[in-house]
C-alpha cells in the first residue's frame, strides 16, 4: 500500500475516535466523526482500488451495503465503550467478563462481515480489486482498535 494511502488512513482513523470514551459526549458529535470518517474512506479506496469503470459500477453498491453493516458493528463498538466507560472503576470480575465476551463477539462479527464482503467484491469485480479493499478495511480497523485501546485506561 502506498505511504500517501497509509497517511490517509492514518488520518481517517484519528477522526473516528476521539470522544467515544468521552462520557456525555453528545450522539450527533459522534455521528459527524463517522460521516467524516466515511468521507475519507471512500476517498481512499477510490485511490487504492484503482477500479475501472465496470469494476466501479460493481462495487460501490457493495461497499453501501458493507458500510450500513459496518455502521450498525460500530454501534455495538460506541455501547461497549460508554458500558466499559460507565462501569470503570467499578467493574466487578463478572462485568469484565462479559465485556471480555462481547469484545471478542464484536471482533469474531466484524472478520466475518469483511470475510463475506470480500466473497461479494470478488465475484462483482476480481479478487485484486477485494483483497485491496480488504487491506484497507483491515489497515483502517487496526487503526481504530489502536486508538480506542490507547484512550482507554486498564480495568479496575
Amino acid at each position: 500500500m502506498g505511504s500517501r494511502i497509509a497517511i490517509r488512513l492514518a488520518a481517517c482513523a484519528a477522526l473516528a475516535v476521539p470522544a467515544l470514551a468521552e462520557e456525555g459526549t453528545p450522539d450527533k458529535y459522534l455521528e459527524l466523526l463517522r460521516s467524516d470518517l466515511r468521507a475519507g474512506k471512500v476517498e481512499i479506496l477510490t485511490e487504492a482500488l484503482e477500479l475501472t469503470d465496470p469494476q466501479a459500477a460493481a462495487f460501490w453498491p457493495i461497499y453501501r451495503q458493507y458500510d450500513a453493516e459496518l455502521a450498525a458493528l460500530g454501534d455495538r463498538r460506541v455501547a461497549l465503550v460508554k458500558r466499559f466507560a460507565e462501569k470503570y472503576g467499578t467493574m466487578s470480575n463478572e462485568d469484565a467478563g462479559l465485556f471480555a465476551k462481547d469484545w471478542f463477539a464484536f471482533q469474531k462479527d466484524r472478520l466475518k462481515l469483511r470475510e463475506k464482503y470480500f466473497g461479494k467484491i470478488a465475484k462483482a469485480t476480481n479478487n485484486l480489486v477485494a483483497a485491496r479493499f480488504g487491506q484497507v478495511e483491515n489497515v483502517l480497523g487496526m487503526l481504530i482498535d489502536l486508538q480506542i485501546a490507547v484512550e482507554l485506561p486498564l480495568m479496575e
